[in-house]
């Protein structure tokens, strides 16, 4: 007989050719498989032996065939009648592979092991009342090192019952590592599972990596189109030590590095964010969002369960057909990056599902904070407040699908949200977003970081088709085509194939060429009778014949798209660092886009001094105050309106074109005779659209950036062309003062909910010489205190501002981000 000790380092499950475990033995560990036993034991087996926690698999034939028995107990004589086919008849095994315990450092000493389902409660097995194998008990508070086979799950209990601190481990962990997470010789209980797709969701040690398989969480329902969004959050503790990454399958990568967050995509590495942590905060949650081929994050900072900061929404559009879809979560604290060893703690994991976006069916009014939640579906699992969406959890599929309701389907994760905050104990996060207030700064509530070089195509687009760009064209860009209005295909076509050709400068990046290469090839049937036609100019020719050719509405159509283009440009001259040069409207379209927002709800306008250039010094002049008009309603409406204002931008336009030449620089009062529109409406009104020419000469030099001045031909341009044409959904501000026309704001109405800022244009005496006598500031932020007022009445949720700008610019400007700058 071999010699065999059950509680040997290495337990064994053990094969005796004679009964009650005598005679000669094979012995194997945990994790072995034998498909042809050799013939001196083939068919000689009588009894087997198999330690507490081991579980054998036995075969009657050879390659795990025939009649087969599972056994976890040993069995001292195969020839009774329950096993009696069997006795001198096992042909091939099994041992199920098992997680081992060892009461020594690294895996030394007195063991034993525990196949996958399996579970031992060492303190209650030590009570001689209830104990089978005696020998137990002494591993209780004494395990210094675990060894994990692959696809092995182990739960970790302080106290007995399976209660108490625990943790779950997927490594083989040394006594050094068991330290660190307060769990060396302190283990009373454990459980054991072996999956091969395993989702940890509480209480995660994560020593180098771990992935969490999110796809097959999600199953089905990840294409299933009754899913709206597929939601999953991942929950940590803050060290202040912390050094990991979570890596997503979309090409994006968040790195964690003690008190700073770094999000990057590796499409564009360029566009990268840094975001700062609360050094009081003890706890980050990121949330993600997947809806079709759109991908949002964003975190959470916590104190307990108040949240500190929620993060901007941080946007990439990925291949929804990509199968493999996991997370990534990577561990730099450890011996192999560097010489200490950190554990990581994943706190929470949840998976869920929604089937509408619970924004369409709850009212904000009263209650804006939550509107600045936008994944508020699995927020209160880490954050208690008055946002609280506990009563909308439920487990059940099948009363999920059957309801047309705003419930959510929690997917994967044991942890339930945090109960209802009582309503008399609004958190100070909350209130501070509700809050009356007169202020215009906006904050950063999302950032597009891969747009796929459409930048500036895709929201122009969004705003002509009059698509939501976030909840409908972005999610559907690559599938599903049908689920938005046909003219999202064909119009960012044109708008993007016209980019590519012309956007190198804005010398052919412009209203007049763009309208010219339209009309030359529906006339003509190519873009330029001198050159050959490529795969882009092809495109683009083919969509202008098949969609514009013949169709009015439709030319009219894609000359807004494409001012909708020129006015985000023109913002991203404003809002670009003036110290570098601004990139070409091409490369501006591979920039990131942010998104800011200013709360309407509670808003109260306040008064907006004049602030006058005088004597070198900024004045306050009380005397004085801005006049006001907001001009909206149907075209007819606002007829007259816009007629009064008109030779007034059409001067400015004139002046603002000019500026680049000084022999030809003509002030803001003289009059274009050469443009018919500037004469013959000049005579409708006298707005007022005089010049300072008594105090600064025709040839002074220009002052202002060629950013500014460019934006501002831009703007005109497009002033100019609403003005005349204009819609219903157009909403302009004009501010005068003392009968002077100073500045014009420009706005659409994007939604029932949301309210855009299109573009701002300023009198020319003060944008082009901003530090002259008499030069007056204060007209665009009384323009948008006054809109943000005339919307709050009507029941606008936010004014909303889509810029373009390199990360650095965005994220400094995460709050306090100003609608209008004033020179």
């Amino acid at each position: 007989m071999l010699s065999f000790d059950v509680f040997s380092n290495d337990p064994k499950v053990c094969f005796f050719v004679d009964e009650n475990y005598k005679g000669e033995s094979l012995c194997t560990t945990e994790g072995n498989a034998i498909n042809d036993i050799p013939l001196k034991w083939n068919d000689r087996i009588s009894s087997i032996s198999v330690p507490r926690g081991l579980v054998v698999s036995i075969f009657k034939d050879i390659n795990f065939s025939g009649r087969t028995l599972t056994l976890k107990d040993s069995v001292d004589s195969l020839s009774s009648l329950r096993w009696a086919d069997l006795n001198d008849n096992i042909s091939s095994f099994k041992v199920r592979s098992a997680a081992c315990f060892y009461e020594l450092d690294a895996f030394a000493g007195d063991s034993f092991c525990l196949s996958g389902n399996e579970s031992l409660d060492l303190y209650h097995d030590s009570d001689p009342a209830d104990r089978k194998y005696h020998i137990v008990n002494t591993f209780n508070d004494r395990i210094s090192s675990i060894k994990l086979p692959p696809d092995t799950q182990v739960t970790l209990y302080e106290d007995d019952n399976y209660s108490g601190k625990y943790y779950v481990i997927m490594n083989d962990f040394s006594a050094g590592d068991l330290e660190a997470i307060g769990m060396n010789k302190n283990i009373t209980s454990m459980k054991v599972s072996q999956q091969e797709y395993f989702t940890c969701d509480q209480y995660c040690i994560v020593k180098k990596s771990i992935y969490i398989p999110i796809g097959y969480e999600f199953g089905k329902y990840w294409i299933d189109d009754r899913i709206k969004y597929k939601d999953v959050l991942i929950s940590f503790n803050i060290s202040g030590e912390d050094n990991y990454a979570i890596k997503l399958f979309d090409g994006g990568i968040i790195k964690v590095m003690g008190l700073v967050i770094l999000l990057l995509h590796k499409n564009h590495q360029e566009n990268s964010y840094i975001f700062e942590l609360d050094e009081l905060s003890d706890t980050l949650s990121f949330l993600f969002r997947f809806n079709g081929g759109y991908s949002e994050v964003q975190f959470i900072e916590s104190v307990g369960s108040q949240a500190v900061y929620i993060s901007p929404l941080v946007g990439s559009l990925f291949d929804v057909e990509f199968a493999n879809i996991r997370l990534f979560v990577e561990n730099y604290n450890n011996k192999y990056y560097d010489h200490k060893s950190k554990p990581l703690i994943i706190n929470k994991v949840v998976l869920a599902a929604e089937k509408m976006s619970s924004r369409q069916v709850r009212s904000f009014i009263g209650n804006a904070a939550c509107w600045f939640i936008p994944i508020i579906s699995i927020y209160n699992y880490v954050i208690q407040g008055n946002c609280n969406q506990a009563d909308r959890f439920i487990n059940n599929t099948v009363a999920f699908f059957a309801n047309n309701d705003n419930k959510i389907l929690q997917i994967s994760g044991s942890a339930k949200p945090l109960p209802k905050k009582n309503t008399n104990n609004t958190m100070e996060f909350e209130t501070s977003i509700t809050d009356i207030s007169s202020d215009i700064e906006a904050t950063l509530t999302h950032i597009n970081v891969d747009m796929w070089s459409k930048a500036l195509t895709i929201p122009a687009t969004a705003l002509a088709c009059k698509v939501p760009m976030k909840e409908q064209l972005l999610p559907n860009l690559r599938i599903r085509r049908d689920l938005t209005p046909n003219c999202v295909d064909w119009t960012l076509s044109i708008l993007t194939d016209f980019t590519l050709l012309f956007g190198d400068s804005v010398d052919h990046w412009n209203a007049e060429n763009f309208g010219r290469v339209i009309e030359h090839i529906i006339k003509e049937g190519n873009i330029d009778d001198t050159q050959t036609n490529g795969l882009v100019e092809t495109r683009l020719i083919e969509s202008v014949q098949a969609h514009l050719a013949e169709n009015a509405a439709g030319f009219l159509h894609i000359k807004t798209a494409f001012d909708f283009s020129q006015l985000s440009y023109a913002n991203y001259l404003r809002q670009h660092d003036a110290d570098n040069s601004a990139h070409s409207p091409a490369v501006a379209q591979e920039l990131s886009l942010g998104r800011y927002e200013l709360a309407l709800p509670n808003f109260q306008f306040t008064v907006t001094p004049p602030r006058i250039r005088r004597g070198g010094n900024w004045v306050e002049d009380s005397e004085l105050n801005f006049d006001i008009e907001v001009i909206s309603g149907t075209t007819d409406n606002t007829l007259a309106a816009r007629l009064n204002i008109i030779p007034v931008i059409n001067q400015w336009r004139k002046v603002y074109h000019q500026a680049k030449q000084p022999s030809l620089t003509v002030p803001a009062s003289g009059e274009n005779m050469d443009d018919p529109v500037s004469k013959d409406d000049k005579v409708l009104t006298d707005t007022g659209a005089s010049s300072s020419a008594g105090r600064r000469g025709i040839n002074d030099a220009v002052t202002t950036g060629d950013g500014v001045i460019e934006a501002a031909r831009i703007v005109s341009d497009v002033a100019q062309s609403w003005l005349r044409t204009s819609s219903d959904d157009y909403i302009y501000v004009v501010v005068r003062l003392s009968g002077q026309i100073i500045s014009i704001t420009m706005a659409i109405d994007i939604n029932e909910f949301d309210v855009g800022i299109s573009g701002s244009l300023t009198h020319p005496d003060y944008v082009l010489h901003p530090e002259a006598e008499g030069t007056i500031r204060g007209a665009g932020t009384a323009a948008i205190r006054a809109l943000a007022e005339h919307l709050s009445k009507k029941g606008k949720r936010a004014l909303v501002s889509d810029v373009i700008s390199k990360p650095s610019a965005i994220v400094k400007k995460k709050v306090g981000f100003k609608f209008i700058d004033e020179l």
